[in-house]
């Protein structure tokens, strides 16, 4: 007897209860143990992610200094550039255009300049004899470029030692961008030739290894920010006026501007990294700001899986209780063989499902579900398979995906066989089109022809080879028509303008005024035969019964192409298109012939869209899809 049928149901029912107690008390060690070590970790991973945002500033900074003093190069070697010849004003503007054109984003303007004969010079008056800007002509103070001060306050002279010297001006507001600028002397020691440079865009494009990190340049002496992507157009306070960060404490406190800085710092919002520009000549501190949500997602995650680690182990210490307890290896063992037997296709196998409230029940009745689930699949396969498609057992409701599939397959199955009845239909429509016509054209040659057995009429002649030319037409388009039914279609690239040449190249257009609009090259992957199929009814219909000028354009859509067949006739008759829309001729609906039955089984069997317009005259619209543009790989249609 199972003694544990004498514990009330809810223990029974939950294994974990039996050693709660235990579970509770082992929990609260690790939970208070857990607590500490994820206070202690979530320390020190703070200091280290400090420490990562202040090493993201520093790289932001040493690759800020990298450009920098690349650039001062460039310059230097551009200014030593055979091209650069001021002597020769057509080539050297070839030359600095071309250079800024193959520069980075950051350069923005070249300028050449006349060198002052007179020192000193603050780098205003000297007049531009070459400028990407087109301002020849013009003196220096046009450009707005501040040389700047130097430390006694006196204005920086724009003057150079000999022609490898390289001048960097303070970095100053030119309309509404924060530039600066670098200046270096030509080959003729006469001239010197000024790049000007945006660093915001440089800024931008700044690497930033955590999730919404921005970088600022801050001035080394103000410490007001010069660059920024998202405000590159004034000089203004880091954090307003009111508010002073720790980074522009250090750079108002050191007494040597260009004195290097770094450190980080936790503010209320987000962690700020900051590092002096490692570069001659320049004072610029690169702040990295990151969220707080971002930089310290780390140690949020570490706490997080902390919490989870207790909570993990606490449920460890339960499965561990319900694994001594009860020992339910036996009857998941049973379970197992059970559902291996149905694996392996065995539906005879007995799973009765016990009065057990337990996990191990549950998954008996699971385990019986499963078992008459398969068996309802292979009964409605069964069927399917036998085509009884009618059968009580297809109406059970098989759920999920392959309940789905037996029905995708049983609506496939039943297409496939009432493909007959559209055969059928085509061949109810051919019969019922060619007996109309027969029987008119047999009245009008029997008419016409005991005429002719009265008197010698060349009218009448002529009105009965007209009729059989009708019949032998109606018939070579119903053989068109099966042919196009039952081929096997083969994508090609089509050109919509060569196929409508072609086929109105075969039309008799004597009298009428065809005019064409078609694109360039309008090609498109389709099935040709079935195409030229299809249009050859519409293009023959509107050169026969227009009343003068027929039009037809190709336009592209979104997908595949449309044609457009407009002409000026009476339009179609009214019981032709009806007869069309229902699928189906009978005595009072019926069509003339077989032309637009061609043109909407073609279309069909392109999976295009077919629609007319009757209203002062008749406008045929065949929308063709492209089989490249659903990613089709163009074999079959």
């Amino acid at each position: 007897m199972d003694s544990g049928r004498s514990l009330p149901e809810r223990l029974r029912s939950r294994y974990a209860l039996k050693l709660l107690v235990v579970s509770l008390l082992i929990t609260a060690v690790i939970v208070a143990g857990g607590t500490a070590i994820a206070y202690q970790v979530s320390d020190r991973v703070t200091e280290e992610q400090l420490d990562s945002v202040e090493a993201n500033a520093e790289l932001e900074a040493e690759n800020l200094a990298s450009w920098f003093e690349g650039e001062q190069k460039s310059i230097r070697l551009l200014s030593a550039h055979s091209g650069i010849d001021p002597s020769n004003p057509a080539l050297t503007d070839r030359t600095i255009s071309r250079e800024l054109a193959r520069a980075p984003d950051e350069l923005v303007s070249l300028h050449v300049v006349e060198r002052a004969s007179e020192q000193p010079s603050n780098g205003t008056t000297e007049r531009i004899v070459a400028s990407t800007d087109d301002i020849e002509g013009e003196e220096l103070a046009t450009t707005s470029v501040d040389w700047g001060e130097t430390a006694d306050g006196e204005e920086v002279a724009f003057q150079f030692d000999d022609t490898e010297d390289v001048l960097v001006s303070w970095v100053y507001l030119d309309g509404d961008e924060m530039s600066v600028a670098i200046a270096s002397p030509t080959r003729d020691g006469d001239h010197v030739l000024i790049g000007e440079y945006r660093p915001s865009t440089r800024i931008a494009n700044a690497t930033e290894a955590f999730d919404g990190a921005n970088t600022v340049v801050l001035g080394g002496v103000s410490g007001y920010v010069m660059f920024e992507a998202n405000s590159p157009n004034e000089f203004r306070p880091y954090k307003t006026e009111s508010t002073v960060t720790e980074v522009e404490a250090r750079i108002d406190s050191r007494e040597n501007q260009f004195a290097p800085i770094n450190g980080s710092e936790l503010g209320e919002n987000e962690v700020r990294g900051y590092h002096s520009v490692p570069s001659d000549g320049v004072n610029w501190v690169v702040v990295t700001e990151v969220p707080r949500s971002s930089a310290l997602a780390v140690t949020g995650q570490i706490q997080t899986y902390l919490v989870g680690l207790v909570g993990l182990m606490f449920l460890g210490l339960l499965s561990l209780s319900w694994m001594i307890q009860y020992g339910p290896i036996n009857a998941i063992r049973r379970v197992s063989q059970q559902a291996d037997a149905i694996a392996s296709g065995d539906l005879s196998v007995d799973i009765t499902p016990d009065d057990r409230v337990d996990e191990v029940g549950q998954l008996q009745r699971s385990l019986f579900k499963t078992k008459s689930y398969v068996e309802a699949i292979t009964e409605q396969a069964e069927k399917i398979a036998q085509r009884e498609f009618d059968d009580d057992a297809l109406d059970e409701n098989v759920p999920g995906p392959v309940g789905e599939s037996m029905v995708a397959m049983r609506d496939d199955l039943e297409q496939f066989i009432t493909e007959k009845k559209l055969r059928e239909q085509r061949l109810e429509v051919f019969n019922r089109v060619l007996r109309h016509n027969l029987r008119n054209r047999l009245d009008v040659i029997n008419s016409h022809t005991e005429q002719l057995a009265d008197e010698a009429d060349n009218d009448h002649a002529e009105a009965v080879l007209s009729a059989t030319d009708r019949l032998a037409e109606v018939g070579i388009r119903a053989r068109r028509i099966d042919r196009l039914m039952t081929r096997d279609a083969e994508q090609t690239t089509v050109d919509l303008g060569v196929v409508l040449r072609d086929l109105l190249a075969e039309i008799e257009s004597e009298g009428v005024t065809v005019e064409t609009d078609v694109p360039s090259s309008p090609t498109l992957r389709t099935d040709e035969e079935t195409l030229r199929a299809a249009l050859v009814s519409p293009l023959e219909n509107a050169v026969k019964y227009t009343d003068s000028t027929v039009a037809i354009r190709v336009e592209p859509t979104d997908g595949g192409y449309a044609i457009i067949i407009d002409d000026d006739g009476p339009g179609i008759p009214a019981t032709e298109l009806d007869s069309l829309a229902a699928g189906t001729e009978t005595d009072l609906r019926h069509s003339r012939g077989l032309g637009l039955w061609q043109l909407k089984w073609g279309v069909d069997a392109l999976d295009g869209e077919l629609s007319f317009e009757n209203d002062a005259g008749t406008t045929v619209r065949i929308w063709l899809p492209d089989g490249d543009a659903d990613g089709s790989d163009g074999d079959s249609l």
